[in-house]
């Protein structure tokens, strides 16, 4: 079964919109129309404005009232800070999913799969999705830790560094999270913490590094596509 296969309407759009900012059709600051979408997509506003809430409830958009919806604004300064914070959460989660394998407790083969369909993603120029699918793997390795709290830390960042990395993103960078993302799986398989850290932290590095802080996102006042 395709992947694409398994998407509602409503993930479809959330998608659609990914790849859109992915693409640069839409900007930082922009505000989003239904009925334009709906038309466009051939889809109900009701359809429509579903998956904007979903996208409101991740953090991609914000909602203001007589004003409607809006891609949220994220500054190189912002996007350094949500790795910040991410590289201090997620060493905690790396050392108890670590200890976890090393006691026999934790099975890696659905992070194997999450990795598999990134490529697949990559490979298959489905760069909106494959940004999602990339920041996506981390809260899945989160969840297997089970500790609710870093969890719950974890969780809001994961869709403003989706965000990043859809304004961000530089065509010309041959940085791949599928491919140090199995390196971490190995880090973990290894049973050394220190290692497996370290390797989390190098990681995370090289996803700001990946991005071009030199674009510059402008903001529109029309939702546009295909100009």
């Amino acid at each position: 079964m395709e992947v694409n296969d398994i998407f509602t309407l409503e993930d479809k759009i959330v998608n659609f919109i990914f790849d859109a900012i992915f693409t640069k059709k839409l900007h930082p600051g922009i505000k989003l129309s239904e009925s334009v979408l709906a038309k466009e997509l051939n889809a109900s506003r009701d359809v429509v404005r579903k998956a904007f809430s979903k996208l409101q409830t991740m953090g991609i958009l914000t909602y203001k009232k007589n004003q409607g919806f809006h891609v949220v604004w994220l500054t190189e300064e912002n996007a350094k800070d949500i790795y910040t914070a991410r590289k201090v959460i997620e060493a905690g989660i790396v050392e108890i999913v670590t200890q976890k394998h090393s006691k026999k407790e934790l099975d890696l083969s659905i992070l194997n799969e999450k990795v598999e369909n990134e490529e697949y993603l990559k490979v298959s120029l489905r760069n909106g999705e494959y940004v999602k699918t990339s920041c996506d793997f981390h809260l899945n390795l989160a969840i297997l830790s089970e500790n609710d709290f870093l969890i719950n830390a974890l969780k809001p960042l994961i869709p403003l560094s989706i965000l990043a990395g859809l304004i961000y993103d530089d065509s010309e960078t041959s940085f791949c999270s599928y491919d140090e993302h199995r390196v971490l799986i190995d880090a973990i398989k290894s049973n050394d913490i220190t290692y497996a850290k370290s390797i989390m932290d190098q990681h995370l590095v090289h996803c700001v590094e990946a991005l071009n802080f030199g674009i510059t996102p402008s903001k529109k006042n029309k939702f546009i596509f295909g100009n």
